[in-house]
């Protein structure tokens, strides 16, 4: 089959959401007659869906709740309910767990092939009658019997009784009622089937004084005190009386309820609120009730995340669900089909025991004879390299799952689709994007799978912007994407680095080093998606002065624990080591038993250092505590991170304290640092004796910020000199010009700014950009290539700042 026809049918399995969210359907398994099991995934989110589809108007099939252990506050895992259920003639081909629950007793109303089980609280039930008929919503509980033709109010089911109180009991309850010797109580049989909003009548076979009476699968106790014992005492073995259990609003003739909590969709409008994103359970139908929905959702995984009520409104909306109830979620959610459980319970252990569930039965018999194969899943999308274990199901005229045997099958690909399959189904995909088909072939019954072998669609390397020097190596990270925006973990190894000027830098397997003073683009490929950034080499040499403190109008103060009403900072010319002033801060805290006091000095407009320093020299003076001095940085993309000093600041003199770049610290947990770097704040955690009450004051003084680069061989030169800062924006002409192809185009900017420079044509249309970003003080030139451009007169503009610069150029071919 042609790859195009292929890509073709793959179109149809996504079903895209309001929200945009793509879902891909992996499996549709048909798994009785009317019914189908979905396997669903969302890999953006991520979600994993699995939903039972069910048209209930086929004769064979209805729902049934079951309780766990058939016991008031039993526990048993939905799968093994499913199994203890099927029978000849009643085999229960799909179950979800049920309602939320306390001490293995539902939170809400129960009730089993028309027999109540428990009564209502004020939240949502599924209700199913004997017809067919479904609704959700809550409901009220109210019970009479009739005793020749008069009514007597039943005051509960299946719990402690109270003065006064008529309580029915069946076997649900536990071997006996429980209670007191204060009251009567029969023992009837029913005669007519059970049902929840109609009548049933029922003969009393026995009557049991003094309480406790048993309690056994085919009979069940009505237990009255006070009045109605009265009642019960003028009831004769062998009479006949109605009995008539209530769940209103709802259908006549109620034949299965299970409770929940939250109808997220109410006649197709979305109303969930539940915000967290959990593990979720729901049941849903359309809007005529020809369809039910068994749905579950995983959670609190990495394949996962589970869902709100809200999405899982917006997802079963697009199966046409008009009303659907949540049902107990978290670690209860399981999802049992065929004896199977097909979700991925969120509990370590595995599927969890919980009070009861929902089934899904079919009258329709296991024949025993195989009538068609199946591969799991249908659909499958998956990364290059990757490998996935088919599995081969065979089934039934009913749907029945029958064992196959191994050796019989046959695994192979359509043909082109590249990869391997193993003689038990493992494909193992090829190096790049595909798509094509998986084959198997058991006893001249086939079935087929496509696959979609995913490769990068999106590929990004890091920084976007650095600065280095000959001395200094760097990593470029990266992140890779494909078209599901799930990311795939690249070695830098696998990438292929290209320089764009050689004569600048090198890279070696995603380690940048520096060659040459200049800049330089910097492509990393992979998969055929390529990303470019860019790398200044600015070579700084001896040491030089940054900040002398003649200001404090620079800084601003603040701090934590300490007193800043009376704490300032100011200059003065009495003491100082480099120009004519420094730094004076006078400071005041009171301990209240936290070590931490901390003043900072806050740069009103951050220092930008060029190149690559190996160290930061501040010279201090302090009052004799041992101080501590930081120097809080930003780097390129300002993250914060700071260097502290390599001695206690505790000198009553001037003293050199010097900060190593080698020892730059993050600020917070994932931070990544590159250069360039620009000073923010100066940190000084201040001394005390740690007196809890006392009050501590004193003065700092700080003077000649420097900075000193590494150590290189050859002529020295100034660092003014090596940067040649400039005192205006300038643009400069072209050179060479008239150019073919490749041209220099220079430009100034005395200070770190915002850069944009274009090339239009003579119609002032824009050709390119080449270049909008932040650069730093100083001279840069960056090379435009005219290749693909035609003969003719050509204008670049410079925008920084609140200049706009322009001038023409000649491409001549």
């Amino acid at each position: 089959m042609k790859k195009s026809i292929l890509i073709a049918i793959c179109i149809a399995f996504p079903i895209i959401t309001n929200a945009q969210i793509q879902y891909d359907t992996l499996s549709v398994k048909q798994i009785g007659h009317g019914i189908f099991h979905y396997t669903i995934e969302a890999p953006s989110v991520p979600w994993t869906i699995d939903v039972v589809e069910i048209d209930i108007t086929e004769s064979s099939t209805t729902l049934e709740t079951v309780k766990a252990e058939d016991s008031f506050s039993g526990y048993e895992r939905t799968s093994s309910m499913a199994k203890r259920k099927s029978t000849a003639g009643h085999q229960v081909v799909a179950a979800v767990n049920g309602d939320f629950y306390g001490g293995g007793t539902p939170t809400n109303a129960q009730v089993i092939k028309g027999d109540i089980m428990k009564g209502p609280i004020n939240r949502d039930v599924f209700g199913f009658t004997r017809e067919k008929k479904m609704f959700i919503n809550p409901t009220s509980y109210s019970g009479n019997i009739y005793v020749d033709g008069d009514a007597f109010e039943m005051h509960g089911v299946n719990r402690a009784r109270g003065t006064d109180q008529l309580i029915y009991y069946n076997h649900f309850y536990g071997s006996s009622t429980g209670t007191n010797q204060y009251g009567t109580e029969l023992i009837l049989y029913a005669v007519d089937p059970w049902v929840v909003n109609g009548k049933v009548r029922a003969v009393v076979t026995d009557t049991h004084s003094g309480g406790d009476a048993p309690l056994t699968d085919t009979t069940f106790v009505l237990s009255g005190h006070g009045t109605s014992k009265t009642v019960l005492d003028a009831i004769a073995i062998g009479d006949t009386v109605t009995i008539e259990h209530q769940l209103q609003p709802g259908f006549d003739n109620l034949k299965e309820v299970v409770g929940g909590r939250g109808k997220f969709l109410n006649d197709g409008q979305n109303q969930g609120d539940w915000p967290e994103r959990h593990p979720r359970t729901a049941v849903g139908f359309n809007d005529d009730s020809t369809k039910v929905y068994f749905m579950t959702v995983d959670g609190r995984k990495s394949t996962s995340a589970g869902m709100t009520l809200t999405e899982m409104g917006e997802f079963m909306s697009t199966f046409g669900v008009t009303d659907a109830l949540n049902l107990d979620g978290g670690g209860s959610t399981t999802m049992v089909v065929h004896d199977e459980v097909v979700n991925s319970p969120s509990d370590g252990s595995g599927e969890r025991a919980v009070a009861n569930a929902l089934m899904l039965v079919s009258t329709k018999e296991k024949t025993g004879v195989l009538n068609k194969v199946q591969l799991n899943p249908n659909y499958l999308k998956m990364y290059k390299g990757s490998t996935y274990a088919f599995d081969a199901y065979g089934s039934d005229e009913n749907y029945y799952p029958m064992e196959l045997d191994s050796s019989k099958i046959n695994f192979s690909l359509s043909e082109g689709f590249s990869g391997s399959i193993s003689a038990d189904g493992k494909y193992t995909a090829g190096s790049a994007a595909d798509t094509g088909y998986v084959i198997m072939e058991y006893e001249g019954i086939g079935d087929s799978s496509l696959v979609i072998v995913k490769g990068i669609t999106d590929f990004s390397i890091f920084p976007k912007y650095a600065v280095s020097d000959t001395s200094y190596q760097f990593s470029f990270f990266n992140e890779a994407f494909d078209f599901d925006g799930q990311e795939h973990n690249v070695n830098n190894a696998d990438v292929e680095w290209s320089v764009e000027n050689p004569e600048i830098g090198a890279v070696t397997n995603g380690v940048f080093s520096g060659l040459g003073a200049g800049s330089t683009k910097i492509i990393g490929t992979y998969d055929g998606v390529s990303d470019t950034a860019e790398v200044d080499i600015e070579i700084g040499v001896g040491e030089e002065v940054i900040n002398s403190f003649e200001d404090a109008g620079t800084w601003t103060l603040s701090g934590k624990n300490v007193d800043l009403q009376n704490s300032a900072i100011s200059t003065t010319d009495s003491e100082q080591t480099d120009g004519d002033h420094s730094l004076k801060i006078d400071y005041s805290f009171v301990y209240e038993n936290t070590p931490d006091v901390w003043l900072y000095l806050n740069l009103n407009e951050g220092i930008p250092l060029f190149g690559v320093p190996d160290s930061l020299i501040l010279d201090a003076k302090t009052d004799g505590k041992k101080h501590l001095i930081e120097i809080g940085l930003a780097d390129n993309d300002d993250e914060g991170f700071h260097i502290r000093v390599k001695k206690w600041a505790e000198n009553t003199s001037f003293d050199i304290y010097p900060a190593l770049t080698e020892d730059i610290l993050s600020n917070g947990a994932y931070s990544s640092f590159y250069y360039p770097i620009t000073i923010t704040q100066i940190g000084i955690r201040l001394a005390s004796d740690q007196e809890t009450g006392k009050e501590y004051t004193g003065t700092i003084y700080l003077d000649n910020l420097r900075i000193t680069y590494p150590a290189r061989s050859g002529d020295a030169v100034s660092n003014e000199e090596v940067r040649e800062i400039p005192q205006k924006v300038a643009l400069e002409q072209n050179y060479p010009n008239p150019f073919n192809p490749v041209t220099q185009i220079s430009f100034s900017v005395p200070k770190t700014t915002d850069v944009e420079l274009t090339v239009y044509d003579v119609l002032g249309r824009e050709v390119t950009a080449l270049l909008d970003k932040k650069v730093q003080a100083g001279n840069h030139s960056v090379s435009f290539d005219a290749t693909g451009l035609s003969t003719g007169m050509y204008f670049y503009q410079l925008r920084a700042d609140d200049y706009t610069l322009s001038k023409k150029m000649m491409l001549i071919k």
